[in-house]
């Protein structure tokens, strides 16, 4: 019994510590896009930080576009090495890495867009693309549904009843966890840095 507690703890330490690096590459990317155009910008845990009273648009757009291109190089590379790792911490990793798509998948069915303010419409704007679109909600469905059927081929695994209440819990334990994190990090860090960036928007986007 001891021995699975233990390795239940281990999961859930892997699983967690799987959703807090996610989201920092994810910040991380946004600060990336910033530096190389020469934008002061400081990533923290869940928030980036733009050093600057304004920015253009166009370095919005590429700096949003960061943090897409962060959060999808990760789910890529765990999904590469997930295939070809047996351990069992595995599953709890892919799971974690899995849980930002996931939340942006749900807000999008329910709310319309996967993510808050303009982030995925600049991402897209930086790409080509229809700002108004849909492609990163639709690319990030991608990525979930391909988690899914990755780890239900590798491990063999049915959709029994035990299987999705233990994915729900895991759901709900992340969205919790990063509810905590972006309250905390926003109780630290807010205070240090400037509150808003202005930009000159273009009409018409929507802010949801």
């Amino acid at each position: 019994m001891l021995n699975s507690l233990k390795g239940n703890l281990r999961f859930v330490l892997a699983f967690a510590g799987a959703c807090l690096v996610g989201v920092y590459i994810h910040e991380i990317g946004h600060a990336v896009a910033g530096w190389v155009q020469g934008i002061p910008v400081f990533p923290t845990p869940a928030k980036e930080y733009i050093l600057l009273d304004q920015v253009e648009w166009d370095q919005e757009t590429w700096i949003s576009l960061g943090g897409v291109i962060g959060t999808v190089l990760v789910v890529l590379g765990t999904l590469l090495w997930y295939v070809r790792s047996n351990r069992f911490i595995a599953d709890a990793i892919l799971a974690g890495v899995l849980l930002t798509p996931c939340l942006y998948t749900v807000r999008f069915l329910l709310v319309g867009r996967g993510h808050d303010a303009l982030e995925w419409q600049a991402a897209q704007s930086a790409l080509g693309l229809a700002p108004a679109g849909h492609a990163v909600d639709l690319l990030f469905l991608g990525l979930l549904l391909a988690g899914i059927a990755v780890w239900i081929v590798r491990r063999h695994s049915s959709l029994r009843l035990s299987s999705v209440v233990r994915v729900l819990g895991l759901v709900v334990g992340g969205i919790a966890l990063l509810v905590i994190l972006q309250t905390t990090n926003n109780a630290l860090f807010d205070q240090f840095f400037p509150k808003t960036t202005t930009m000159d928007v273009p009409a018409g986007l929507d802010p949801r």
